[in-house]
């Protein structure tokens, strides 16, 4: 009898065990928005993170994205190279921009006009040359190098009101895993939608579109994570 009741016991305590750990884990899930797991970034030796084997990321949507966005880091150093296109009418123009990081200095060379133009981003300042002409322009200068890579600064999405985004998921892109994210910015003629490497960091491919047609895309190449050689950082003499 004694044996009986202390089975009695443990039974009871299993059954109470099961009801807190089902209390804690499945209620009120449907009310809860859903979490997004990113590969964490991981690059000391410079190279990307990738996800865990049997890894999965949740469902993005227009009201999650800024969030898994906000986990991003972008790569500390790499190289790569910018395609930009602009798009008129029946024309077009294309331009290649190859662009070296290290930290906070920055190196975009591209060609301008004939020449091969150079932009040296270097503790504040901003250094410009040509590689076909004498002569040394400086200035003071301290934001980052997407305006001169004619890039969108994908962190800027973090400040939207979520109503303007459209639609947002994760898409392979360039050949690199992607966030995308589909936006107005309060002008519902202009849409923007990008496309964010988990992995680096690094916004991989942007599209604008004015009244459904197609004004403006960027493409970059899968970016090389080796640190650059330091003596590109360095100014020519005047």
């Amino acid at each position: 009898m004694r044996r009986r009741s202390r089975l009695i016991i443990i039974l009871l305590l299993v059954l109470t065990a099961a009801v807190i750990v089902y209390a804690l884990f499945f209620m009120g899930r449907d009310a809860e928005t859903a979490e997004v797991y990113l590969p964490t970034p991981n690059r000391e030796d410079g190279a990307g993170s990738t996800a865990a084997p049997g890894f999965t990321l949740s469902e993005l949507t227009p009201g999650n994205v800024q969030a898994a966005l906000a986990e991003l880091s972008r790569a500390e150093s790499y190289s790569r190279t910018v395609t930009v296109e602009d798009f008129w009418g029946s024309g077009s123009a294309e331009s290649q921009l190859m662009v070296w990081v290290s930290g906070e200095k920055a190196l975009i060379r591209g060609s301008m006009g004939g020449s091969t133009r150079n932009l040296l981003l270097l503790d504040g300042m901003l250094y410009v040359w040509y590689d076909s002409i004498s002569g040394l322009r400086e200035l003071e200068y301290s934001d980052g190098a997407d305006a001169w890579l004619r890039c969108i600064t994908y962190e800027d999405v973090l400040e939207l009101d979520s109503e303007l985004i459209s639609a947002a998921g994760y898409q392979q892109y360039a050949g690199a895993d992607c966030i995308y994210v589909e936006y107005s910015e309060g002008d519902e003629d202009y849409v923007n939608r990008i496309y964010v490497s988990v992995d680096t960091g690094l916004l991989m491919g942007a599209e604008t579109r004015s009244g459904g047609e197609l004004i403006y895309r960027m493409q970059s190449t899968l970016p090389e994570l080796t640190a650059p050689d330091e003596s590109l950082f360095t100014p020519p003499e005047r």
